[in-house]
């Protein structure tokens, strides 16, 4: 039922803290990898104070737009 033999598998390493601390062995892939992982929560931090500060112009923005695109809807277009 369970297998004897256990072989050294090749498994996707999902902690990789210890390999992020040695820069120099990093293969690119890593580096950019790691670089997007920490910039991440910065790029949502931005996002969300735009859209904090921003919102309700956005909002009238868009309900004009949808406004003038139902009123353009009942006119015939020919």
């Amino acid at each position: 039922m369970f297998r004897k033999n256990n072989q050294d598998r090749n498994l996707k390493k999902i902690f990789q803290w210890e390999e992020y601390l040695n820069w120099s062995k990093m293969s690119p892939q890593q580096k950019i990898n790691f670089k997007r992982a920490c910039l991440f929560p910065l790029l949502a931090i931005i996002i969300y104070n735009f859209l904090n500060k921003f919102t309700y112009a956005i909002l009238l923005l868009v309900s004009i737009y949808m406004l003038i695109r139902l009123k353009n809807r009942r006119r015939i277009s020919k």
